[in-house]
C-alpha cells in the first residue's frame, strides 16, 4: 500500500492580488511561508520517506520549508506543474476580467479536444500529464510520499485517480467548480490497498486545521 500526501504551495504573490508571473517564478508571500512553517510542523507528525514538489518557485520555497524540518531532499518534477493557462496572462492580474472570461471558455471547451484558445494546456493536454503522473506515483518504491504541488493540477489529479481513462472533460468542469483548496491543505490518497488493489482511494481533501 502507498500513501501520497499532496500539499498545497503556501500564498503566492498571486494568490495575494499581485501579477502573474509566469509557471516558475511567482514567489511565496510572508503570510505564505508562515503557512509553509505551519504545514512543516504538521508534517513531523507524519510518515514520510520522501519529498516530490513541481519546480515552480512557490512550490520549491515550500518544499524547502518542509524539507529542512523533516530532514528529507526534494526531488523536482515537471509533471506536477500548475496547469498552463496561457503566456497571455503574464504581467496581468489573475481577476482581470478577460482572463476570466477566457478561462471559463476553456473549461466550457474542454470535452472538445480540438479546441484551443491560445497557447494553454488544454483538458486533453492535462489529463495525459495527470495519468503520466500517477504512474510516476505509483512507480515509486517508497510507501509514504509528500508531494509539494498545486491547487488546480491537484483536482485533475484527483480527478485522474478516480476516474482513470474514463476522466472526461465534463468530469473536469465540474471538479474544478466543486473542489476548493486552501494554501497549504493537505490531501491525502493511498494506491493499492487490501481492499482496493491497483486503484486510488481518497482518504482527507484540503484538511488545513494547521492553519487554525
Amino acid at each position: 500500500m502507498k500513501t501520497i500526501y499532496m500539499v498545497r504551495h503556501g500564498e503566492s504573490e498571486t494568490n495575494a492580488g499581485g501579477l502573474i508571473l509566469g509557471a516558475e517564478k511567482t514567489a511565496l508571500t510572508p503570510r505564505g511561508l508562515l503557512q509553509a512553517e505551519a504545514i512543516a510542523e504538521r508534517c513531523e507528525r507524519l510518515t514520510i520517506d520522501a519529498i516530490v514538489a513541481s519546480p515552480a518557485l512557490r512550490t520549491k520555497q515550500t518544499a524547502e520549508v518542509i524539507a529542512k524540518r523533516i530532514g528529507k531532499s526534494i526531488e523536482y518534477e515537471k509533471d506536477f506543474l500548475e496547469w498552463d493557462r496561457g503566456s497571455h496572462r503574464i504581467g496581468k492580474r489573475w481577476d482581470d476580467p478577460e482572463l476570466v472570461a477566457g478561462e471559463l471558455r476553456i473549461i466550457e471547451h474542454a470535452s472538445d479536444p480540438d479546441w484551443r484558445e491560445a497557447d494553454e494546456e488544454t483538458f486533453t493536454d492535462l489529463n495525459a500529464r495527470a495519468g503520466r503522473a500517477l504512474l510516476f506515483l505509483e512507480s515509486r518504491k517508497e510507501e509514504n510520499l509528500l508531494l509539494v504541488g498545486h491547487g488546480l493540477f491537484s483536482r485533475i489529479l484527483l480527478g485522474r485517480a478516480a476516474f482513470g481513462e474514463d476522466f472526461k472533460g465534463r468530469d473536469f468542469a465540474h471538479l474544478l467548480r466543486f473542489f476548493r483548496t486552501e494554501n497549504t491543505g493537505l490531501t491525502v490518497l493511498q494506491f493499492d490497498t487490501p481492499h482496493r488493489r491497483g486503484e486510488w482511494a481518497l482518504l482527507t481533501w484540503n484538511d488545513h486545521a494547521h492553519l487554525g
